[in-house]
């Protein structure tokens, strides 16, 4: 009798078990490294990374590493509606929109860029109209400051040296050591503000969403003029932003109480 595992085409097993290596604690190899995973060798692995960088799964780095290709992305935007983080969280950050009347986003950290998952709007909008699946780069935006913010230390200094900083207007944030200051004070504040750094007369405020494990997975923001937010220090804006993210945080399973040491040491994980 045929076993299941006589059905198992060895090439596409072994760019399966390739593409498997890529996950949060590691998101770019060289070509020896993977080898070395595999337990094969380079010249054997080439052909291999060679079709999956040409069909778009992986790409290379500034380094020359390979990272996983936006292709993952476009492959798995068809399964966004069933992450439970966006079901979640979609009916608070619809209500976060209409209590500030201000466009209120969903997103998450892929790779080194943040992706849109949702959008709710409490205002018309021309900009980023068609944000789900929209990718920007961290540093100047709240939601991609929210994300970097609580990562491990180390994750951050890497992520904040290999960005392109690419300056929108004279605010944007145009270094690395710039960048890891502002993330030092988001950790400590527990939320991210960004003024006129992407758009001129606009602004953001985000807060982060924790899991279960008190990870934090992804970040919530509302949209609105820089002279709002200006004079939000007023008002309870930052508090109602702070709590819609604290309530889809404990929809996630997240508890304070059960993961205090993960919010003394500031998030890290």
């Amino acid at each position: 009798m045929t076993t299941s595992g006589s059905y198992i085409n060895k090439s596409v097993d072994r760019a399966l078990r390739l593409l498997d290596l890529f996950d949060d604690s590691r998101m770019g190899f060289t070509a020896n490294e993977i080898a070395d995973l595999l337990g094969t060798t380079r010249v054997t692995i080439y052909p291999t990374l060679h079709t999956l960088h040409s069909r778009g799964y992986l790409n290379r780095d500034e380094q020359g590493r390979f990272v996983l290709g936006m292709k993952i992305v476009e492959r798995s935007g068809q399964m966004l509606a069933h992450l439970d983080i966006r079901r979640v969280a979609q009916q608070p950050l619809r209500n976060l929109a209409r209590t500030l009347n201000a466009n209120a986003h969903l997103a998450t950290l892929h790779g080194h860029e943040v992706l849109y998952l949702e959008r709710e709007e409490g205002r018309p909008s021309v900009t980023l109209c068609g944000v789900i699946g929209h990718r920007v780069s961290p540093h100047c935006t709240a939601l991609g400051k929210c994300l970097l913010a609580f990562l491990p230390a180390d994750d951050r200094s890497l992520i904040a040296q290999q960005l392109v900083y690419v300056r929108h207007t004279a605010h944007t944030i145009s270094t690395p050591q710039a960048l890891l200051v502002e993330l030092e004070t988001v950790r400590q504040q527990g939320y991210s503000v960004e003024i006129e750094e992407q758009h001129l007369r606009s602004a953001c405020i985000a807060a982060p969403i924790r899991n279960h494990g008190g990870k934090v997975v992804a970040a919530i923001s509302v949209a609105m003029s820089a002279e709002e937010i200006r004079k939000c220090t007023a008002d309870n804006t930052f508090a109602v932003v702070l709590e819609t993210a604290e309530f889809i945080s404990s929809n996630l399973g997240f508890q304070p109480q059960a993961n205090t040491q993960v919010l003394a040491q500031g998030g890290d994980t």
